[in-house]
């Protein structure tokens, strides 16, 4: 039944994504093999760490060809779906479906050739079979949820045997984690070798448009206010997701049409971290757990949507409770200018 909600799931995001597409054919489906090792992160999880993951993943990408000015910034890359089908080869870990939008970027100027080398990055969620039970799955600290976060970076190469079929060879590194919504929660991380096939199944033969942009004649400084809202549960397993709230604060300055880089102030507060305070015999319940962070920020513009890259340090951390250095990925969709 899990597997035909998985095929289920994945014919209707493909239908979805067809049909919402404006910019024609050269559509392709793909399919990979994979196999790969757990990356031990930490000592905690060695435990896990018995077999090599495989599985395999189905691939649905749809091309561009310079219709919006966008495209060309990036050599026109690739929009699609990737569908994860993963074994962990361990019963305590059981298996990962996952779907995750994806953007795949080519790396060769002359996007003509049939040689292309490649970098994919995508965002999506997984559903994972075997969790976290304190009496039937005590050994399982990395997933405690059914449902999950997903994050792939992939690079590769394609090679065109033909008009509508190539051949695909890549690396990959997929994560996997609730976010700490729930504990225990160390994540899992899965490098793996990928090899397969992709077929475009409306072929047309369509040229790449090459136009002159516009350089920027101003490099506006903008200011933002960004409210982040969730739950996540403290390290002591059972204690109940608490809602957090991180309000950040950042200038930044636009560089091109690509990027915008930017520093900021962070202010953390968390409902879990206030009660470990209360409740930690080696701490003064009087603590303050409220953090302060300082943050630097790169902002990749790609067209309504953008990927930012934060790196920030605490400035002020009373209760110690994490690593002073963090990094947080976000996935940003603009609604106008201002929103």
């Amino acid at each position: 039944m899990r597997v035909l909600f998985s095929i289920l799931l994945v014919v209707i995001a493909l239908h979805s994504a067809t049909s919402q597409s404006t910019e024609g054919t050269n559509k392709s489906i793909g399919l990979e093999i994979f196999q790969g090792f757990i990356y031990e992160h930490k000592p905690q999880i060695s435990h896990l760490i018995t077999g090599h993951p495989t599985g395999f993943r189905i691939v649905y990408n749809r091309k561009t060809y310079g219709d919006r000015v966008w495209q060309q910034r990036y050599n026109f890359p690739d929009r699609g779906l990737t569908f994860i089908y993963m074994n962990y080869q361990d019963d305590r870990l059981g298996k990962t479906l996952a779907l995750v939008p994806h953007f795949n970027f080519y790396l060769r100027g002359k996007r003509e050739a049939k040689s292309q080398f490649q970098f994919k990055m995508g965002f999506g969620a997984g559903y994972t079979t075997e969790k976290f039970d304190p009496v039937t799955n005590n050994q399982n600290n990395v997933i405690s949820t059914d449902l999950t976060g997903a994050v792939l970076f992939q690079f590769g190469h394609d090679y065109a045997l033909s008009e509508r079929l190539s051949l695909t060879s890549s690396l990959s590194i997929t994560h996997f984690s609730n976010g700490a919504i729930k504990q225990p929660n160390s994540g899992i991380n899965i490098m793996a070798a990928n090899i397969g096939l992709n077929y475009t199944f409306d072929y047309s033969k369509r040229e790449f448009q090459y136009r002159e942009e516009e350089h920027l004649t101003t490099k506006p400084i903008g200011y933002s206010v960004i409210l982040i809202g969730g739950a996540h549960e403290s390290l002591k397993i059972g204690a109940g997701a608490k809602p957090f709230f991180v309000i950040t604060g950042i200038v930044d300055k636009k560089l091109n049409h690509k990027s915008r880089l930017g520093a900021g102030l962070e202010w953390f507060h968390s409902r879990s971290l206030r009660e470990e305070v209360e409740f930690a015999d080696e701490v003064d319940p009087g603590t303050d757990f409220n953090r302060v962070g300082f943050v630097l920020s790169h902002e990749l513009m790609l067209n309504e949507f953008s990927v930012m890259a934060q790196a920030g340090v605490y400035i002020y951390d009373p209760y110690s409770a994490f690593q002073p250095f963090y990094i947080r990925l976000k996935l940003r969709r603009y609604f106008g200018e201002h929103l």
